[in-house]
């Protein structure tokens, strides 16, 4: 087997990835209480019994940046070397909303084939 090299650091590298370390984990943290946010909103929109054409709506803005927010964060589509994920990702995305959008004017709005 390989022998591994363990190479100390010095205090500035040290004191700089820690650094690096906390500003990440505060980002995380801040997504994240976002979306307990978002998500307490939601259930308080359907709670106080608004509009369901509103909620609707509202709900599914609030879906929509989740999804980002959960892609940026905590999939770490930030980072550098995601490029081919995010083209795939896109692409799925694209398919998904495009199969949706099909498929309910098929049904609801449109007369079918």
């Amino acid at each position: 087997m390989a022998e591994l090299e363990v190479k100390s650091m010095t205090e500035t590298q040290l004191r700089n990835l820690r650094r690096q370390r906390t500003k990440e984990m505060r980002l995380q943290l801040t997504g994240f209480g976002l979306m307990i946010f978002l998500t307490f909103m939601a259930f308080g929109m359907v709670a106080l019994d608004f509009d369901p054409t509103f909620i609707m709506g509202v709900v599914m803005l609030f879906a929509f940046i989740q999804v980002i927010l959960q892609f940026y964060y905590f999939m770490h589509m930030k980072d550098q070397g995601h490029d081919f994920a995010k083209l795939f990702m896109i692409v799925g995305m694209f398919f998904a909303i495009s199969f949706c959008v099909t498929f309910i004017y098929i049904v609801w709005i449109g007369s079918p084939i």
